[in-house]
């Protein structure tokens, strides 16, 4: 049975599950690792607003920024409590594998992979390229000719630009990559054709598209997303299926009984108004994935982004 299935199978068993849920009452608190405002506070916030809409349960908020949710990580596993969840992704695995220092994303208990958010292939509006076949036969023939822009080395960006390249058969450390400080100063630098090209997520290149700035070859997902006539990189014949995830764990340890307790109550948030409004304000898609084929999703996550990070060079010793 594969992980889709198993999802749907967990997804059934949920909904009965979560009528039990709000009879059991619970005192939750949600971990955000991040500034309010940002991605992981948004999920944070809205996930809260939605428990409390479907279950009438009292929900809190903590703030933890800093170190691409390393903060938040490492006081989340000081202090561990049966009632709290942390929300996390693909971000923070890969900060814990660039730190030395960091605390052990392996000592969370996945408890659900909630959102999905695809990425963008796209060009200066004045670029040649029309096509995802076209960078691939550019990228074939002369590497060397096309730059892609980023944020910082080893984030997100970078692993996304680093799977094309193996998707595409390249040699690591290949495409070229120039990291900045963040994606929106990597989009404006590719609207100023410093670059040639970035993948990045699909909402964050949509503004500099409809401003005719950007242009988008093709997205990461699987199929074609709603409203975006532009093709997949695996109908164009690259296969690279992408996406930064993001979701929300609990401490070590916690029974099976437990873990569907939890599982049960951020499943049907994730059916109320609130949260589907936020997926599409933000052009993130549901991936729900209850604990069971979530923590199988993240042990091969770590191992192909390990992989990855290992072939050029970015990972300072050898963290399993």
């Amino acid at each position: 049975m594969n992980i889709r299935t198993l999802a749907l199978v967990l997804c059934g068993c949920l909904a009965v599950a979560a009528s039990r849920a709000s009879a059991q009452g619970t005192d939750l608190r949600i971990i955000a690792p991040s500034a309010p405002g940002t991605g992981w506070d948004q999920v944070a916030q809205t996930l809260r607003a939605a428990i409390a809409e479907t279950h009438g349960l009292a929900v809190g908020v903590r703030n933890l920024p800093g170190g691409n949710g390393l903060v938040g990580l490492g006081q989340f596993l000081a202090d561990p409590s049966d009632t709290e969840l942390l929300v996390t992704g693909l971000t923070m695995l890969e900060a814990t594998l660039l730190s030395r220092s960091s605390p052990d994303f392996g000592q969370l208990t996945p408890i659900a992979r909630l959102s999905a958010e695809y990425y963008a292939l796209a060009v200066p509006a004045n670029s040649p390229l029309k096509s995802p076949g076209d960078l691939a036969t550019l990228l074939g023939s002369r590497p060397d000719k096309l730059t892609f822009g980023g944020g910082p080395a080893g984030g997100v960006d970078h692993v996304a630009v680093m799977l094309l390249g193996r998707a595409l058969g390249l040699p690591a450390p290949l495409p070229n990559y120039v990291p900045f400080l963040s994606g929106s100063d990597a989009r404006v630098a590719a609207a100023e054709e410093k670059v040639g090209a970035v993948i990045l997520a699909l909402g964050e290149v949509e503004p500099d598209v409809t401003a005719g700035r950007l242009r988008i070859l093709g997205v990461t997902s699987a199929e074609r997303l709603q409203g975006l006539e532009v093709p997949t990189l695996l109908e164009a014949g690259i296969p690279l299926e992408f996406a930064n995830w993001r979701g929300v764990a609990a401490r070590a340890g916690l029974s099976p009984d437990q873990q569907a307790h939890l599982a049960a109550l951020v499943y049907t948030a994730t059916l109320s108004t609130g949260w589907q409004e936020m997926l599409a304000a933000r052009r993130w898609t549901s991936a729900f994935l209850g604990p069971a084929p979530f923590q199988a999703f993240v042990r091969q996550e770590h191992h192909r982004i390990k992989e990855r990070l290992n072939s050029v060079g970015l990972l300072k010793r050898n963290r399993e």
